[in-house]
């Protein structure tokens, strides 16, 4: 049955290895398929290839832009576009973007997020955001034309604030490089609200990062400037305007108040006060009486000593019990020579004495792991083979009747409020800022992966999972999806940016309540208060004291030895000893004569080096600047349907 067990929890641990692999492996295709831009060139080869069709289909043979600029960086447009359709077509569809990426040609570059309101259209039309864009509809599908049609589209286009330090700038996308068909006659007004300097002012037009300006006639009058684009342009080519302003030209420039991010910052604070209050009356432990104790409490081992102390089993406590057995008479620790090229260093090994016949079901586990396959074992012996005990040991330790015994069932009930807490929360600071962008094929990306870190994560801190590799997954998961689409949208907006980090404070708090949340029983804080008092009289025992106990006890030095490791203490308590004259233990072999210093030196060394392999498992290895075509804000672009 024990065989049985161990290929179970050897498949078990197999299997979480290969899924963390795949998953590692995956994750960097999903970034890439997420994350990853084409270079310009090919996107551009890509749109004019994809776009032969349409360009059979229909054409535009007239687009007019009509563009007033306010003070407050606002833009309202009105569109008149003329199509010809050479097919039977129910009309167009125009995209506007709610997020825009500026590349200026001095090399920076910033983002902006745009609201848009006031749409009209002068024909039949839908309205919906679809993956980061506004997306219009005109036409009716019942319907269908051919040949010239006309369409009117207005809105206001705002992006907020403007992003340079030391100057203003207007700089935006008249057509964007997203249609799928050529462009002709295309023409332009720009009002703007105040005089600027018309030497500042520059077009481009031509594929993605192009700065061709010479297809583009242009005059200013006042503070309109009128133009027009003299060729064509083909599917996937925009056209853009730069316009270098002064410091402070743009006055009162912001997107619109949000309700929503307040709301859901409420909710995370009410989260947290219903946490408090969860902890204050579930939670909160009756206050803990220290007693004076000389000895561990009778009847308990240094394993379930330091179960009852820190309210979950540890591998320092497991691994005490290797002192613990070498005291009762079950098991030799020798100092051994261990030869290399040119050096000898000590090692240890464990050898048996006699036959376990106490009646404890973790001292069994352990001393059978100890010598399942021979009676002397050595630090390789137990490398990637003593962990499926330090395991089985850690849920026999951690089940459920144990828990009862030191914790109220009623406060730990309360935790999976709390954790239903947090995802609410994250859900909330995560998806809200996603969707009000429209990147909705950004969420499942986001969620799968953020919320499995996430997971992994609360599972480490809550002393789940013991190994470090699931904070580091929980960070590579979480992390890496949340900075490529949740931080660039954050930017956008400080009032986003401020609900996530007011959202990740009260995450944090409720941790702290679900850390703390388990309330003891009035055995649990008997126990803890007993074990305090014999911890803090370990600490701070003089001289005397642990001299009057050595001559009551001669063996007291080493009685109380495997409660120390189990309590962490182990290096302070030697050291009190190093000036009281002990014999050697009667587990304890070595080749040089006793002394206490060398003897505590090796004890440290051994069960440094114990916890190491026995806690081994197999693993797998292995500013200003010109503008360029499409680098501005807004244009978008459409197609026919």
């Amino acid at each position: 049955m024990k065989k049985d067990w161990c290929l179970k929890g050897n498949k078990r641990k197999l299997l979480s290895y290969i899924f963390i692999f795949v998953m590692l492996l995956c994750l960097p295709g999903m970034i890439l398929m997420r994350g990853a831009s084409p270079h310009p060139t090919m996107k551009a080869v890509q749109t004019v290839s994809g776009a032969e069709d349409a360009s059979s289909e229909y054409e535009i043979k007239g687009y007019h832009i009509d563009m007033t600029v306010h003070e407050n960086n606002t833009f309202t447009i009105q569109e008149t576009i003329t199509t010809n359709f050479y097919v039977d077509k129910h009309g167009i569809f125009r995209k506007l973007p709610l997020s825009n990426s500026v590349n200026r040609l001095d090399g920076t570059k910033s983002r902006n997020r745009a609201e848009i309101s006031g749409i009209t259209v002068s024909e039949q039309y839908t309205n919906e955001r679809q993956n980061g864009y506004e997306v219009i509809k005109i036409g009716d599908a019942g319907t269908t034309l051919t040949g010239e049609h006309s369409y009117t589209i207005g809105y206001t286009y705002n992006i907020g604030k403007d992003p340079l330090k030391d100057a203003d700038e207007l700089y935006f996308n008249l057509i964007g490089s997203e249609w799928d068909t050529n462009i002709s006659g295309v023409t332009f007004s720009i009002h703007m609200p105040k005089e600027f300097d018309a030497s500042s002012l520059g077009f481009s037009s031509g594929y993605v990062g192009t700065v061709d300006s010479s297809k583009v006639i242009y005059a200013v009058d006042g503070t309109t400037i009128n133009g027009t684009f003299k060729d064509t342009l083909a599917a996937g080519q925009a056209l853009t305007v730069r316009l270098t302003l002064p410091e402070g030209y743009f006055v009162g420039a912001g997107i619109g108040f949000s309700f929503l991010p307040v709301l859901i910052i409420a909710v995370c604070i009410i989260f947290v006060v219903i946490a408090g209050l969860l902890w204050a009356k579930f939670g909160k432990d009756d206050e803990v009486v220290e007693t004076v104790e000389f000895y561990p409490p009778e009847g308990y081992n240094s394993a379930e000593i330091a179960f009852m102390h820190d309210g979950k089993p540890g591998k320092e406590g497991i691994i005490s019990l290797l002192i613990y057995l070498a005291d009762k008479g079950y098991l030799r620790i020798e100092e051994i020579e261990k030869k290399g090229l040119f050096s000898k260093s000590k090692d240890f090994r464990i050898v048996k004495e006699k036959e376990y016949i106490g009646g404890n079901e973790i001292e069994a586990l352990f001393f059978e792991g100890l010598f399942k396959r021979k009676d002397a074992v050595t630090q390789k012996d137990l490398y990637d083979r003593f962990y499926t005990t330090i395991n089985n040991i850690h849920r026999k330790l951690n089940a459920r009747k144990n828990k009862k015994k030191i914790f109220e069932s009623s406060a730990s009930g309360k935790n999976k409020w709390l954790v239903l807490m947090i995802i609410a929360i994250y859900c909330m600071i995560t998806v809200v800022p996603i969707l009000n962008l429209g990147e909705k094929e950004s969420l499942p990306f986001v969620l799968i992966f953020s919320i499995t870190g996430l997971g992994m994560m609360i599972g480490y801190f809550m002393g789940g999972w013991k190994e470090f590799i699931f904070i580091l997954m929980g960070l590579i998961w979480g992390g890496l999806p949340w900075c490529l689409t949740v931080l660039p949208i954050l930017k956008l907006d400080d009032t986003y940016m401020v609900m996530n980090i007011i959202g990740y404070i009260c995450i944090a708090v409720i941790l702290f309540f679900l850390k703390i949340m388990p309330k003891r029983t009035p055995f649990g804080n008997e126990m803890l208060g007993r074990i305090r008092g014999f911890k803090r009289f370990l600490e701070t025992a003089h001289k005397e004291q642990l001299e009057s106990l050595v001559e009551q006890n001669p063996e007291y030095f080493y009685n109380v030895l495997p409660y120390t490791y189990a309590l962490k203490i182990s290096d302070a308590w030697m050291k009190r000893f190093e000036t009281i004259a002990l014999e050697a233990p009667h587990w304890y072999n070595s080749s040089t004569p006793f002394a206490m210093h060398e003897f505590n030196h090796f004890m440290n060394s051994t069960m440094r080096s114990a916890q190491s392999a026995m806690s081994s498992s197999p693993s797998s290895s292995g500013g200003s600047g010109g503008g360029s075509s499409g680098g501005g804000s807004g244009g978008g672009g459409g197609g026919s349907w």
